[in-house]
Order: C-alpha cells, then sequence, then structure tokens
C-alpha cells in the first residue's frame, strides 16, 4: 500500500511538473504577437482581449485609444506588466503597424531591428 501511494504521488508530481513546462512554454513574444495581428481587423484582437484568458482581462484593462494626426487611430493593448502595444489602425478598422511601449518590453536585436520596424513601421506622426 505504501508502495503504491509513493508512485502515485511521483505521477502528480511529473503530471504538475508537464503542465508547469507547457505553461513557460506557451507565452509567445512580443515579435510574434505583433506578427500575428498585423493588417487583421481590430475586432477581432478587441475580441481576443475579451477572453479570460487574456492579460488584459487579467489586469481589468479598460480600452483605451487616441487619434492621430494622419486620419488613423492608435488602439493600446497590454501586453504584459510595463509594456504595451500601441496599434496604428485605419479608418477602416485594419491594424497596419504598432509601437512597444514600455520598459518591460522585450529589445529586439540589432540585425532584426531595422527588417521589424520597416514592416511594422508607425505612422510617422506618433
Amino acid at each position: 500500500m505504501k508502495y503504491r501511494s509513493i508512485l502515485l504521488s511521483k505521477k502528480w508530481c511529473f503530471l504538475l511538473f508537464i503542465v508547469f513546462l507547457y505553461g513557460c512554454a506557451s507565452q509567445i513574444s512580443l515579435k510574434e504577437h505583433s506578427n500575428e495581428w498585423i493588417s487583421r481587423p481590430l475586432s477581432e484582437l478587441k475580441q481576443a482581449m475579451n477572453s479570460p484568458d487574456s492579460f488584459a482581462s487579467k489586469i481589468g484593462w479598460k480600452e483605451t485609444t487616441y487619434p492621430l494626426v494622419n486620419g488613423n487611430s492608435v488602439f493600446v493593448e497590454p501586453f504584459s506588466t510595463d509594456c504595451s502595444l500601441h496599434w496604428e489602425i485605419t479608418p477602416s478598422g485594419t491594424i497596419i503597424g504598432y509601437r512597444a511601449v514600455g520598459s518591460g518590453c522585450e529589445q529586439e536585436s540589432g540585425s532584426d531591428k531595422s527588417i521589424y520596424q520597416t514592416i511594422t513601421a508607425p505612422s510617422k506622426y506618433y
């Protein structure tokens, strides 16, 4: 009986370890997240942010937007602690670029940075 309970506890520890590893591996990088949303409708991003699993929902984020001089607008999405994405949105509601704002945002590597900014270049007005 004692051997059986030890065996069961080892299985539970292993299962918990696997779940922990899955949680660590499932975190998406800022670059992956932003590339996923470029050229998509803002309505889809808002829907994803309303999911109970999203960071925005977990912190009780209130929708934040502001206008740009070029007629586009910016929609702010909290990405993580001390990091938010300022998405540039066309009047028709399409995401065309972004800017990562905050001390908690990951830094891009030197050679990647110029390509990254070119693909996702936000308006020159912000």
